[in-house]
């Protein structure tokens, strides 16, 4: 049976894209999915338009829940990782490099920082998680009870199930 750490690891290193859902200002939900990378320390990356819906809400609102899970798994078979975190447009240059070497760590031809501030019409977004959960079934009378188990952040750092995973071209 593996371990609630080695699913997190499992899902990092499957699944190159995360659904983040974010909520307005006035409250209207919106959900989008965005390809991603992380960090050593747990943090999750991605790059994106500053003008999206999501852009905005994140200016607004930077509370964001994020799902990643294989949507082509059967019925009471798929694995997913839930994360409540905090989102925030990355403004300074030190941790934009930082996410750069993350996003493009497999290319050749690295993106400048330049390409993410000022002028520049994309973005490079930061997820914070604060609290991660593993989803579990059991099957009862022929259908499937879905719940959830927490995953203690301080497990992920010090296993390091969260440091190795996507490496394409945003």
């Amino acid at each position: 049976m593996k371990t609630p750490v080695e699913i997190v690891n499992e899902i990092f290193h499957k699944i190159p894209y995360l659904n983040l859902a974010t909520v307005s200002d006035d409250g209207k939900p919106w959900n989008t999915a965005v390809w991603y990378a992380k960090d050593e320390d747990y943090n999750l990356y991605f790059v994106s338009p500053k003008n999206t819906v999501h852009a905005k809400n994140i200016h607004d609102n930077n509370m964001g829940f994020v799902t990643i899970y294989d949507s082509t798994a059967p019925e009471g078979q798929g694995v997913g990782l839930y994360i409540e975190a905090t989102v925030s447009e990355v403004k300074d240059v030190k941790t934009i490099v930082k996410a750069i070497s993350c996003l493009y760590k497999a290319k050749k031809n690295k993106r400048q920082s330049i390409e993410f501030i000022s002028t520049a019409s994309r973005r490079i977004y930061k997820v914070t998680p604060h609290q991660a959960w593993i989803n579990d079934a059991e099957e009862q009378n022929g259908l499937f009870l879905d719940y959830r188990i927490e995953v203690p952040l301080n497990e992920l750092t010090q296993k390091k199930a969260w440091s190795s995973g996507s490496e394409s071209e945003a």
